[in-house]
């Protein structure tokens, strides 16, 4: 599950389970955190627009439905701020978040993106719990194509800590610390076609160090004109330091934006992560997950030891505060690297409408419709997808 733009929502949202019926559109918000192992990709950075403050508040209440948790609510308040009074730089941004479902899933979130002495130093933090009720559908193509899924109650604690400087214009690099304390049941009697290992389903303390890199060039981080944003992460869990696991994961993005004409921006992004050791069920990677995450696919649905997404978006925006969206790509998972080129192409396309929730900045709510091979989803959210 991953957990934020407003929360980041966690994954594996949809009930596939009903084979013999028609598919309709489920609604799965990515506003609500779901517990990513990158949860800080999930917040939002900032942008270098002038305001004439140091403090621009925020608000949002987001309703949504989706088949597996239901009816609920994401609330957000938060801040767009300033450590630095040097207004040409990107500002920093705070916020706390919760949510509730009619299934009973709940979860609080505090999250704060700093920025310091004119960006050259950047903080992040995350401190989090949630309580999760989903679906969980196997591990491989085979077991996401075939539908069988069980309930997984799953209670998380997590905490992120950050901390990145700039080593040349646009390129920042520094560690950062994870620690997930988690256990995860199931629901319900496990359906023969369904096995996740059973060292899995028990409590797990998950710690690693990190490291981190990124390349920023982006004129804007809610609404980019051009540049790039990259990111190459590696997290190290290690009983050394007390994980109950050990293992490796590794995660690759990249997203490149341009200016077609005055109203209208592409956007694309590569997204790529693999896994090695002894891993969990809930941290393989999986599509529709994490910041750049495959619209189409319910989260979780489609997972095993290496994922990766290719995604393009045209996006407009009138002079006021409404935009929309046409998006297209594609992802696969398979067990090793050199499984991708065998794996199946599973495509992704929707269309979108976005709502500028402030007048200084272009953060937006966004509505998106998109279908792949299954079901097809209803997403709304707020900040963009990448």
């Amino acid at each position: 599950m991953r957990l934020f733009p407003i929360v980041m929502a966690l994954l594996l949202l949809a009930d596939p389970s009903r084979a013999d019926e028609t598919p309709g559109p489920v609604a799965d918000p990515t506003a609500i955190p779901a517990p990513d192992l990158q949860p800080t990709d999930q917040t939002p950075e900032g942008t270098p627009r002038h305001t004439g403050t140091s403090f621009t508040p925020l608000f949002a209440p987001i309703p949504f439905k989706n088949t597996q948790v239901g009816w609920g609510l994401v609330l957000m308040a938060g801040a767009i701020h300033r450590f630095d009074p040097d207004t040409t730089y990107k500002p920093s941004t705070g916020a706390v978040c919760g949510f509730y479902t009619e299934n009973q899933s709940w979860g609080v979130m505090a999250v704060e993106v700093a920025r310091f002495s004119r960006d050259r130093w950047r903080a992040r933090g995350v401190l989090s719990h949630m309580d999760v009720n989903y679906d969980f559908y196997g591990i491989g193509e085979d077991a996401g194509s075939a539908g069988v899924a069980f309930g997984i109650e799953q209670k998380m604690d997590f905490a992120v800590l950050s901390g990145l400087r700039r080593v040349t214009h646009g390129v920042y690099a520094g560690a950062a610390a994870m620690w997930l304390g988690t256990t995860a049941k199931p629901k319900s009697e496990l359906p023969p076609d369904v096995q996740p290992p059973s060292d899995d389903l028990s409590h797990a303390n998950l710690v690693a160090p990190g490291l981190q890199a990124e390349l920023d060039t982006r004129d804007d981080d809610y609404w980019p004109s051009h540049g790039s944003l990259a990111k190459l992460k590696g997290w190290f869990y290690a009983s050394g330091l007390g994980s109950t696991r050990e293992f490796q994961r590794y995660a690759l993005f990249w997203s490149w934006y341009t200016r077609v004409s005055k109203p209208i921006v592409l956007a694309t992004n590569a997204n790529g992560l693999a896994v090695s050791g002894d891993v969990p069920f809930y941290a393989l990677p999986a599509l529709g997950t994490g910041l750049g995450g495959l619209r189409g696919y319910t989260q979780g649905r489609y997972r095993d030891r290496v994922a990766v997404t290719v995604q393009a978006e045209a996006r407009y925006h009138t002079q006021g505060r409404l935009g929309a969206v046409m998006f297209g790509g594609f992802g696969q998972v398979a067990p090793e690297v050199s499984g991708l080129g065998k794996a199946e192409v599973l495509p992704a396309g929707g269309v979108g409408l976005r709502f500028q929730l402030t007048r200084s900045y272009p953060m937006h709510m966004r509505f998106d419709y998109a279908w792949g091979k299954d079901a097809p989803l209803f997403y709304f959210s707020v900040a963009e997808a990448f």
